[in-house]
């Protein structure tokens, strides 16, 4: 079928773009910037075309009619998803007799996401001839167990073949390596594995510490059953191992029977540690009791001692149980996890205690002094306590950094804050180049087409072939194609951070402009919720099934449905929501919604879009608290986080849509109290 049909592609995509010397002057690089469209000025309506036709051959392949297919398939010799419709065709059309057509394409399109799915296919072809030789020969990583499997058969046939033939066994050591890794697995395997499993098992390959290891990757998965059946090849010696770390699994309050810890086997120290992980968050007290306990027992190295203290301080934090000072004292603020030094400050905000902080900080190792973060509190602590120059100085580092700490401290000096903008070093023929190699061509089209997820892999393997020098490439293209979410995760990768205006593009601009105005809130609120949520990608969806550029529940569009006027037809909610117009139109009357309950206080408004209104009221203190001090003592860092980074967003959408305002100015005075109930 290749032969037949003329192919745009005969040349690679070369893993590094010799494109030279890419630094030149930023300011050279916006006048000198090249047409990075992969449409040629005036194909536009060609191109259209093409589109069509390729949905019709896609059809045509769908529905067996493979003469019109191969018809259409002539006319679209350039167009750059051409090797979709030969994938899909060829797939449809496994035989030997095409063998050659498919090796063809695995070697023009090695590493591409079309020719991955090809190989996947071709192989699961193989295992039904169950063509061991030829399945070898094409086998190359796949996701798939089964294939997986059925690969490491044929490898041990084809390695028994050669001993019979006078190899020495050492030859199969490496693959010995290769079974234990397949081995190693939290859930149930294909039986394809078996006889493979019993050779490596009857070879002295199955230990003790490897049945160990893939018990607890058993649990990890929730997979009692299994831990259950592989207790049976620990050695009589170590049984009670594992039985014991399936007791603390299935009800964690074992670890408090400390008579079940003989002290026999160092791996009963990785029990105790499992265990006080489970029991962390159900039994603060039964904590420290068991750590107490077991703390000198076991040769614990002083990386888990410091992280389980640390842990302990966290929780004993959150619970706000008065020992966390106690705990956190007993830990060099150099050793501390970050999130450990989030928890110290929360607890000692908790009482007001600034003398704490600003011994805290005086403490911090340089780098951990020198972020914001801790640049602020230091200068928060320093002004409470009468050192207003030395709080000043700080208060002045802090606010030169562009994130919420820097605003808060700029907001706090009364001054504008600064973007610091700086346009990245680029040679526009560089990016001209990679605009028109083909995975950039088809990630074009398949973004064209909607096809989100596939545009992402072909960009994703673009991005691939790139040096660190050229990885800023991508995100300015992308930017330039308005393809925004891709754009702020390549700059985010590339560590090229100052170029604000690329980074919060006034995405979709007029649609969230306009809900905004219709919803009476702060525009610039509208595009930083939206930059937070989804980075602007239009299909996104949460790992708890929010979706879209607002990250709306399915249950709250509902719920916004229901309470809207006129009336409501049937729709599909979750379709619904990747529809920018919908659910845009639902986030901001979320938020206007939201910032009604909390009395017009944003701020709170934010803290509820991410955890809920309800929640968020449960945070809220009985005595007042300064909005800063209250934004640092959000149980959730999820929640904590988010605020933080939304207020960032804010400002910096509010001076990109040209307002001279320092939007974190009125958190200065703003006190948070149990009062503001919805």
């Amino acid at each position: 079928m290749r032969n037949k049909i003329k192919h745009p592609f005969k040349f690679l995509f070369s893993a590094s773009l010799c494109w030279g010397m890419l630094a030149v002057a930023s300011a050279q690089a916006v006048t000198e910037l090249q047409d990075t469209n992969p449409v040629q000025l005036g194909s536009e309506a060609v191109r259209a075309d093409q589109r069509d036709m390729f949905l019709q051959a896609e059809r045509l392949i769908e529905r067996r009619q493979f003469t019109q297919a191969r018809e259409k398939m002539l006319q679209l010799s350039d167009y750059p998803l051409l090797p979709y419709l030969e994938v899909a065709l060829l797939e449809q059309n496994f035989s030997l007799a095409n063998e050659p057509v498919v090796l063809e394409f695995f070697n023009e399109f090695t590493g591409t996401p079309a020719e991955r799915q090809l190989r996947t296919a071709w192989l699961q072809y193989l295992v039904r001839r169950n063509d061991g030789e030829r399945f070898l020969r094409d086998y190359r990583w796949q996701n798939s167990t089964h294939l997986q499997c059925f690969y490491l058969r044929e490898k041990y046939r084809a390695l028994q073949r050669e001993i019979r033939d006078g190899a020495s066994d050492g030859i199969l050591e490496p693959f010995w390596n290769e079974v234990s890794d397949q081995w190693r697995h939290g859930r149930s395997l294909p039986s394809a594995c078996d006889p493979v499993f019993a050779a490596w098992a009857n070879a002295g390959q199955r230990t003790d510490q490897i049945v160990w290891e893939r018990i607890l990757l058993a649990l990890n998965e929730r997979q009692q059953g299994l831990a259950r059946y592989l207790t049976r090849f620990m050695d009589d010696e170590t049984r009670y191992l594992a039985d014991l770390m399936r007791r603390v699994h299935a009800t964690p309050n074992t670890i408090r029977r400390f008579q079940e810890f003989p002290g026999k086997d160092e791996r009963e120290r990785e029990i105790v540690l499992y265990g006080l992980n489970r029991i962390r968050w159900t039994n603060h007290n039964t904590l420290v009791e068991v750590w107490e306990h077991f703390r000198d027992r076991y040769a614990f190295t002083p990386a888990e001692r410091g992280q389980m203290e640390s842990d302990i301080a966290v929780t004993l934090a959150l619970r706000g149980d008065p020992r966390a000072k106690q705990w956190f004292e007993g830990i060099d603020p150099a050793d501390m996890s970050d999130t450990a030094r989030q928890w110290y400050l929360a607890a000692h905000l908790n009482t007001r205690n600034f003398q704490a902080i600003a011994r805290f900080t005086d403490r911090l190792p340089p780098d951990v002094a020198s972020r914001a973060q801790w640049q602020y509190w230091a200068a928060r602590a320093k002004a409470e306590l009468g050192h207003i120059d030395r709080a000043l100085e700080l208060m002045e580092q802090a606010a030169q950094q562009r994130n919420y700490y820097g605003f808060l401290a700029s907001a706090r000096l009364t001054l504008m804050p600064s973007l610091q903008h700086e346009e990245p070093e680029f040679h526009p023929e560089a990016l001209h180049v990679l605009a028109q190699q083909p995975a950039a061509q088809r990630a074009y089209e398949l973004r064209q087409l909607s096809r989100f997820m596939d545009a992402r892999r072909e960009w994703n393997h673009l991005r691939s072939g790139l040096t660190e020098e050229e990885r800023v490439l991508p995100a300015i293209l992308a930017s330039e194609w308005g393809w925004y979410d891709q754009a702020i995760f390549a700059f985010a990768q590339s560590g090229t951070l100052n170029d604000v205006h690329r980074r919060f593009p006034l995405a979709f601009s007029e649609l969230l402009t306009e809900n905004a105005q219709r919803a009476s809130i702060d525009p610039a609120w509208v595009f930083a919720i939206t930059r937070r949520e989804s980075s602007f990608q239009v299909d996104a969806v949460s790992p708890a099934g929010a979706r879209g550029l607002m990250q709306i529940m399915p249950g709250t569009a509902e719920y916004l449905q229901r309470g809207a006027p006129g009336p409501n037809p049937r729709v599909n909610i979750q379709n619904q929501l990747f529809n920018p117009e919908d659910n845009v139109r639902l986030g901001t009357t979320y938020l206007a919604e939201l910032l009604r309950r909390t009395d017009d206080n944003w701020l709170l408004a934010t803290a509820a879009y991410n955890a809920g209104i309800h929640r968020m009221q449960e945070w809220l203190p009985e005595e007042s608290v300064a909005a800063d001090m209250w934004v640092e003592m959000i149980p959730f860092q999820e929640t904590r986080d988010y605020v933080k980074a939304v207020l960032a967003y804010q400002q910096i959408y509010a001076m990109l849509l040209g307002k001279d305002v320092n939007v974190l100015a009125p958190m200065i005075r703003m006190q948070i109290n149990g009062g503001r109930r919805g």
